[in-house]
């Protein structure tokens, strides 16, 4: 979840680096209260048991959160200069080009909605469940992008076109399921909408920004901070669907079955469909699921064998909290370093993370994972860089 803190690991002692090439992949998982058995099914198959399920209910509030982040980015920093003469304003520039895909996912949802899809409708008979609250927000997207970094601060900025690959957004305000006793009739009332953006006409811009605090020279015991933004923009959305909820029907139910064979988008809107609700094509704003994120730099050539790394990270959704982590980053030979903190915050509660380092000349490649306990995720972070 914050991969940025990898940044800074490969960004740290390479003011005299020439060009690079640094690849991403990343893909990350986290809940507040389910079970990881439960997601880990519908990723990579397999069967949800009734203990995996009692494990969640009994950790879930009326109020939880699941979320996941996927994609993958290369970035090229070049030598060749923005201008050649040496006295004008951008000469300690070179040109930056970018490109990569991510999705987003977050879903906040009550106690009572996650008994009914995984238990069905049997174990609350005679009673009201409550379904206001529920929120899903998922936005895909793709970006190449052109921008300038500072040879000697490595402070940067890339704008890219944006094309949207798929936007959901949906929520309900005072909704509930009642299920009689004699009769087994069910009474859903929904009350909320959803959008459903068209992918084929979605396309915007956005900025990231990598901005360094004070200078990069090696003075003893001087702290080096840094803020990155990371898909600051917008995108035109045409012709989205949206749908009007608002109303009593009747819901026959889902199979685990269907939701594990289609996917998001299909299943949430043959859904709507079925039920019947109001629907309308219209144009909109797509706002990019903006990160912030304002950490202390590792220094790569400190003398010290340990050195405490934190850092806090916002993303702008509804379905995300302000994430904060500290560790400690443990100098264990020249070529190898590794790190273990906690974060806390995001998607999730409390977790443990971890990485590894090694750097060779001309070579770094690093692996992570923001999640190696407490079973309600799971994430795994590999970048690799090439100086030439």
């Amino acid at each position: 979840m914050h991969r940025v803190l990898l940044y800074f690991l490969f960004c740290h002692g390479l003011v005299f680096s020439q060009q690079s090439v640094e690849f991403e992949g990343f893909g990350a998982y986290n809940s507040t209260g389910i079970h990881r058995d439960i997601p880990s099914a519908f990723f990579y198959g397999g069967f949800i048991d009734s203990l995996s399920i009692e494990k969640s209910l009994i950790k879930l509030k009326e109020r939880n959160l699941f979320g996941m982040q996927t994609g993958g980015n290369i970035l090229w920093k070049s030598n060749i200069g923005l201008c050649k003469d040496s006295s004008k304003r951008f000469a300690d520039f070179n040109w930056v080009l970018g490109a990569g895909t991510q999705q987003y996912v977050g879903m906040q949802f009550s106690k009572d909605a996650f008994g009914l899809l995984f238990q069905g409708g049997y174990p609350y008979i005679g009673d009201t469940m409550a379904l206001s609250g529920l929120r899903l927000e998922s936005t895909s997207f793709s970006k190449l992008g052109i921008g300038m970094v500072n040879k000697h601060t490595l402070s940067s900025i890339i704008i890219n076109l944006v094309r949207i690959q798929n936007q959901i957004s949906a929520k309900t305000n005072h909704s509930y399921w009642y299920q009689d006793e004699q009769s087994a009739a069910i009474n859903l009332e929904l009350n909320g909408e959803a959008n459903f953006g068209k992918p084929s006409n979605s396309f915007g811009v956005a900025i990231d920004l990598d901005y360094r605090f004070g200078s990069m020279q090696e003075e003893q015991n001087e702290q080096q901070f840094q803020l990155i933004v990371q898909n600051f923009g917008i995108a035109r959305n045409f012709a989205y669907q949206k749908y009007v909820l608002d109303g009593p029907l009747q819901f026959s139910g889902l199979s685990i079955m269907d939701l594990q064979n289609n996917n998001l988008d299909t299943l949430a809107q043959d859904f709507l469909d079925t039920l019947g609700f109001q629907k309308i094509s219209q144009n909109g704003w797509v706002i990019l699921p903006t990160t912030v994120h304002l950490a202390k730099i590792i220094d790569w050539h400190a003398s010290a064998r340990i050195q405490g790394y934190y850092g806090a990270q916002f993303l702008f959704r509804q379905t995300y909290t302000p994430l904060v982590y500290a560790g400690s980053h443990i100098k264990i030979t020249d070529w190898w370093q590794a790190g273990v903190g906690l974060a806390y915050g995001g998607f999730g509660g409390l977790r443990v993370q971890s990485y590894s380092t090694l750097r060779f000349k001309t070579t770094q490649l690093i692996i992570r994972s923001d999640n190696v306990a407490f079973q309600n995720g799971a994430s795994i972070i590999l970048q690799l860089k090439c100086e030439f």
